[in-house]
């Protein structure tokens, strides 16, 4: 029985009666535990273009034609196409082995939101809800809907018969016949994924004891499903863009799944208009991928609502935990002001970090515990204690990079939260394409000769293996390129653990000299050592990716941050010397794989 529904009662015929500060979860004794997958970037392997110029590449393993996208395209991006297909179904069955029933999906839950990948996700997703009733609650992500109306687009990278790619359109390009025309490639809007999905949290289910949104009218008590579902259309919840005047739509809700654990989804996108106000048209739209910088400007609605949910769970002893696609903390330990000074607000996706201001104004409004997708890293970061109080924000890693995780929240009482980070290791089917993989190689090799990604990805015996190549490859084709000054790059990339050893020992006056030296010998020989990997493995991975490293390599990485390496001038040293200051505090941050949060002071420790 919801007893908190029956308070006013009693007070109206004279009883008095003192509101709990336990919520309601730990007086009845359940316990609630929710699952966060982010980033999945789902797109149907498998799936129907519904077009007579392309059906995919025939997989010789299954007979199937395949809708995959080639390597070459994965090996330069930060998430994968393919093979997360597989992970997801790994972790459902992971998640259905646990008995965990609630599951959030903090956005990107598909790779651009086209037609034929959210059928594809409700398909899964209902498919586990009916046989083991495991229920879903999604937020949206950059990646859907990428406009808010929708509107023509495509990819030109899908694996076309030979290994070569094959450009597919939602519309013809200008009578190219070599580019294949699907529908099934247009990118849908708010309207069709939310009608699409509205059966995972985006409508309220029979199942809640309480959903809301932040145009309805905020009612706990007088709560009827029925009319609560009258009023709960997508085409319902817009609000006017602050530059063009349109009316946007708006998918954050509020539900009460389980007795006291309120979980409030809150939509981060933004969006810009570039066409004329006065002009309807949908493709004029772009999304930011900022998120909270943004959106806490151009949705006051949403903070406001924010800080009236978070009062109403205050009032009523609830649990509040939000959950967004979007990151409300710094997720580099503090060293993100340095990243940009050394690397450019450009570079690593600075600019997606949240400003400590908008920390603050969350936290303020009443957020506590946060959990987060987007940037595709395993971390735990805090707003600090001040004025407008403490925020812990959770990223959650995708399933789509390295490292393939996900992550369970428990809630035992209103006093103690424990999440626990769980690594897909085993994902069933993700070697299914290798070979069309080895014969796109081959293409490449023969056809253009410009083959520059390695075939020792497919060695891989499992999918963190796989994962780790991928980032492997990712650093060398792009990011050494993309992000870092040369020189520095290079150094980083080619320095060996007994040589950055000699020079964190050497005499300051003697480190320039040494470092040139070293940085020499790496052109000459363009050998290749193993900082620049261990600072990713630790920047994307945390805990898990500090698992992958020596421990005496570790052990050098934690000391750096207490070392005096600072040399006070602009050369390659000083720039060697800020970068080690920054990877030393990325290795000393709160701990992200197995940890508790004590929910009366955020104070966070490691769960052995």
């Amino acid at each position: 029985m919801n007893y908190s529904k029956l308070i006013p009662a009693l007070i109206g015929v004279g009883i008095m009666y003192s509101w709990p500060r336990v919520p309601l979860l730990a007086q009845s004794g359940s316990e609630a535990k929710v699952a966060f997958l982010a980033d999945i970037h789902l797109q149907d392997v498998y799936g129907d273009f519904q077009s007579d110029d392309f059906k995919g590449v025939i997989n010789p393993k299954t007979g199937k034609h395949a809708t995959i996208r080639t390597m070459e395209s994965q090996l330069n991006s930060t998430r994968l196409f393919n093979e997360n297909y597989f992970a997801l179904l790994a972790a459902l069955e992971d998640l259905r082995k646990r008995g965990i029933k609630l599951v959030a999906l903090p956005g990107d839950y598909t790779d651009d939101g086209q037609p034929m990948n959210i059928l594809a996700l409700k398909r899964i997703l209902q498919d586990y809800s009916d046989r083991y009733g495991m229920r879903f609650f999604i937020t949206t992500g950059n990646h859907d809907p990428v406009s808010p109306f929708g509107g023509p687009d495509g990819k030109s990278d899908f694996m076309g018969e030979n290994g070569q790619n094959q450009a597919v359109s939602s519309e013809p390009k200008n009578d190219n016949k070599e580019v294949a025309v699907s529908s099934e490639m247009k990118n849908w809007g708010y309207f069709e994924i939310c009608e699409e999905l509205k059966g995972f949290g985006f409508n309220p289910g029979a199942q809640d004891i309480f959903w809301t949104h932040p145009f309805m009218t905020f009612d706990y008590e007088g709560y009827d499903f029925h009319k609560v579902s009258a009023e709960s259309s997508i085409r319902a919840r817009l609000f006017p863009d602050p530059k063009s005047g349109w009316m946007l739509p708006d998918a954050s809700y509020l539900v009460e799944p389980v007795e006291g654990l309120w979980l409030l989804a809150i939509d981060g996108n933004v969006y810009t208009y570039s066409g004329d106000a006065n002009q309807p048209d949908s493709t004029a739209w772009r999304g930011s991928g900022i998120g909270f910088n943004l959106a806490s400007k151009t949705k006051q609605h949403q903070l406001e609502w924010i800080k009236k949910i978070s009062e109403e769970a205050e009032k009523r002893g609830k649990t509040l935990v939000s959950f967004s696609h979007y990151p409300l903390t710094d997720f580099h330990e503090g060293a993100s002001t340095e990243m940009k000074k050394l690397f450019g607000i450009s570079n690593f996706q600075l600019s997606r970090v949240p400003e400590k201001n908008v920390s603050q104004l969350y936290a303020a409004a009443g957020i506590r515990v946060h959990f987060a997708g987007h940037m595709h890293i395993n971390d735990t970061g805090k707003q600090d204690e001040n004025s407008n109080g403490q925020l812990v924000n959770i990223q959650v890693p995708s399933l789509a990079a390295f490292p393939p995780a996900y992550k369970i929240m428990k809630l035992e009482s209103d006093k103690s939260m424990e999440v626990q980070t769980h690594l897909l290791q085993k994902v069933d089917r993700f070697d299914e394409f290798f070979d069309l993989y080895k014969m796109e190689h081959q293409w490449l090799s023969q056809k253009t000769g410009a083959t520059n990604w390695n075939l020792k990805v497919l060695d891989a015996v499992d999918y963190v293996e796989f994962t780790q190549l991928h980032l492997q490859e990712l650093i060398r084709l792009r990011f050494l390129k993309s992000d870092w000054p040369t020189d520095l790059g290079i150094l980083v990339n080619g320095i060996t653990h007994p040589q950055l050893q000699e020079w964190i020992d050497s005499p300051a006056d003697l480190k320039g000299e040494l470092l040139n030296a070293i940085l020499e010998s790496i052109e000459s020989t363009h050998h290749k050592g193993d900082l620049m990997e261990d600072f990713y493995l630790i920047k994307n991975g945390g805990d898990l990716g500090s698992y992958k490293i020596p421990m005496a390599r570790m052990a050098v990485y934690q000391s750096l941050h207490k070392r005096n390496l600072k040399t006070g001038n602009v050369s390659l040293n000083a720039q060697f010397s800020d970068f080690l200051e920054i990877f030393g505090r990325l290795c000393n941050g709160l701990p992200s794989d197995d940890f508790s949060i004590d929910l009366r002071d955020l104070s966070v420790k490691k769960v052995d």
